[in-house]
């Protein structure tokens, strides 16, 4: 799944439209493109935690330069063949600059991970604005999972990213584990799972064939930080 797939899937996610992993297109995006940032905006503000704070660009970036090593170490560790870089590109008459790593596993085992992204993007000519992301993406056995009524979301490679982003070790993910199988074991499509994480927004989307998961900041005004230190 590349890059540009898995950014494409998770921007759905806030309108719930997907059939399949695969399924999806660039004109579906564009119809979400309004939803997405208008609920995006709106849960920025009841945010909590250390994520939530108003941080100045050199801030955040230190921040996600910290997390990019660990996420390397990771991915180093997982063996998998990866690529870091930093581009610009307009989107809307807006520069954006994405500073990420990621890699994306073309034939993924059952239950292994499929694709991994994580970035930081700062948007404008003078990077008035950014945030920072962690996309995954799951080759998930949903119909085995039903059948035996035995999924853990911990026991994949996901747990140890996650922990990289939050720091915080040991969660317990026995509820998704069950909203995931009982929901798609009575006959949703698709299992929509939101939660807060110290300030961070995290968005599970199931299907039976794969799990797209993504954590990710508020979008910060980095104005607000400067003002924040005065």
């Amino acid at each position: 799944m590349s890059k540009k797939v898995i950014s494409i899937l998770m921007s759905i996610i806030v309108a719930a439209s997907l059939a399949g992993c695969k399924n999806a297109t660039d004109s579906s995006t564009k119809k979400t493109d309004t939803t997405t940032e208008s609920s995006t905006n709106s849960n920025d503000d009841s945010l909590e935690g250390k994520w939530a704070k108003n941080y100045t660009l050199d801030q955040t970036q230190k921040l996600f330069k910290d997390k990019l090593s660990k996420m390397e170490n990771i991915t180093k560790d997982l063996g998998v063949k990866y690529t870091k870089d930093e581009k610009t590109r307009k989107e809307k008459d807006e520069s954006v600059n994405d500073n990420s790593i990621y890699f994306d596993n073309q034939k993924p085992e059952v239950n292994k991970i499929e694709s991994m992204y994580f970035g930081m993007k700062t948007y404008g000519d003078n990077l008035e604005t950014g945030d920072i992301s962690l996309k995954l993406s799951l080759n998930f056995d949903g119909e085995n999972a039903i059948k035996n009524n035995n999924f853990d979301l911990g026991k994949t490679s996901f747990k140890k990213y996650i922990e990289a982003f939050t720091d915080q070790e040991g969660r317990d993910y026995s509820d998704i584990n069950k909203q995931i199988i009982d929901r798609l074991k009575s006959g949703e499509n698709q299992v929509q799972i939101n939660n807060t994480i110290d300030g961070l927004k995290e968005e599970i989307l199931a299907t039976k064939t794969c799990i797209i998961y993504k954590l990710s900041t508020k979008k910060y005004k980095f104005a607000d930080g400067e003002m924040s230190m005065k």
